[in-house]
């Protein structure tokens, strides 16, 4: 029996170890390769002490000498697992590549150039308008945003020169790749999680209805993974509010162990989302006083962000299949960040039987290969657009599953792009 080594995290909360858990499986149903999990340790690989630091490089050189031994390797490459410093990143990656001549490498988010220039531009304008702290921070960010363009530039050269092939979610990518560095060895595949013949089980949603007191004409949304700014949480309860009462909004997740303070202060994207729920609390209780003093009697009081947002923590990798296939509907409000593929995303479009979703270039790519039928957009960070999107997907006849219109890119297909070299 031939055997795969899968290099990746995977007892930790994050979606690489759940598209790793799911990727194991499904290759040990639809083949007979075996397969073993070579799990990073996060704690040790993406510190910045120096000590720790020199510890993490002899843990990638043990690893490397575990992966001689298999048949083939693939590598889950998403930067930040494997370092926080850049050459820290480049060197290890590039050691585990050469570990084994048989390796695949697959890039979650293979970004060659800036996603856009736009903060770039107006850090430039705002400079000239003498607005030199704004310009200087929009600036910082756009240079932020390329030290990833640089590592992934130096990875896939390292894959390169060691004809590795490269496994990624959209045609951007692999063309991208193509035009930087005439490199055609790569095979395109988007992210699949949701198995074939999913029926959602209610069971958790509507514990949770029962617990939070919904009523039977609620119309509950679902927003899914870590609190994290990208995935557009404050337009979320913007367009909450644009819509009508009965709409409740359901946060599942939260915020990214990385984000965690040891001195007890909260992330300050999850306290910028308290803060706005608190501060609409307060606007309506005011607007209230103020209607029942012009009508000089008691006014049912209305309902804020308050009484409809509710969060609800992290979710099991089978009660976030189930949640996600019996919501109401799914917002996706990503930020465009230059991601490619997206866990959250996958299950959400595979399972939920409508889903809103961003006009993100990550998007847009992702529909040029698998065609939904239970999708609708809305332009970024407009939430006006989100509401009006929302009510009309609801106001549509259901779906039946599945919900893409073609079966070309399922578990098994995936399987079969990850175990290419191994059946030759």
């Amino acid at each position: 029996m031939k055997r795969l080594a899968i290099v990746s995290s995977f007892s930790e909360s994050c979606g690489n170890a759940a598209f790793t858990r799911v990727l194991q499986n499904s290759i040990e149903q639809f083949s007979d390769i075996k397969v073993e999990v070579v799990e990073l340790n996060l704690q040790l690989l993406q510190s910045t002490a120096n000590v720790v630091r020199r510890k993490a490089d002899k843990h990638i050189d043990e690893l490397c000498t575990r992966l001689s031994e298999f048949d083939a390797v693939n590598l889950q490459l998403e930067a930040g697992l494997y370092g926080t410093v850049p050459k820290d990143i480049v060197s290890r990656v590039t050691k585990l590549m050469q570990a084994n001549r048989v390796t695949t490498v697959t890039m979650h988010s293979p970004r060659l150039k800036s996603a856009t220039n736009y903060g770039f531009r107006e850090g430039i304008k705002n400079l000239l308008r003498l607005k030199l702290i704004t310009g200087a921070s929009q600036i910082l960010d756009e240079l932020r945003g390329n030290v990833h363009v640089n590592i992934n530039r130096k990875m896939i050269k390292a894959a390169e020169r060691m004809g590795h092939r490269l496994i990624v979610h959209t045609k951007r990518a692999s063309d991208q790749i193509r035009i930087f560095f005439d490199y055609e060895n790569t095979s395109i595949h988007p992210l699949k999680i949701v198995p074939e013949g999913f029926a959602p089980d209610g069971a958790v949603l509507n514990q949770i209805k029962h617990e939070l007191g919904f009523k039977k004409s609620d119309i509950l949304i679902g927003v899914f993974g870590y609190i994290s700014a990208y995935k557009g949480h404050m337009d979320a309860l913007d367009g909450l509010r644009n819509l009508p009462p009965d709409y409740k909004l359901l946060i599942f997740g939260r915020q990214h162990p990385q984000t965690i303070k040891a001195n007890g202060k909260v992330d300050d994207y999850l306290g910028l989302l308290k803060e706005k729920i608190l501060e609409d609390k307060e606007r309506v209780r005011k607007a209230d006083l103020a209607e029942a003093r012009v009508a000089n009697k008691p006014i049912k009081p209305s309902l804020s962000l308050h009484e409809r947002v509710f969060f609800l923590g992290e979710l099991s990798d089978e009660d976030f299949l189930n949640v996600a296939g019996s919501i109401d509907v799914a917002w996706l409000p990503y930020y465009e960040n230059g991601q490619d593929g997206s866990g959250i995303a996958s299950i959400c479009l595979d399972a939920s039987p409508k889903v809103v979703c961003s006009s993100s270039f990550a998007f847009d790519q992702l529909f040029r290969l698998v065609k939904y039928k239970n999708t609708a957009r809305f332009d970024i960070g407009n939430s006006l657009e989100l509401a009006n999107r929302t009510i009309q997907i609801m106001r549509r006849a259901d779906v039946k599953r599945p919900f893409a219109e073609s079966d070309k890119y399922s578990l098994e297909s995936q399987v079969e792009t990850y175990i290419a070299e191994l059946k030759d």
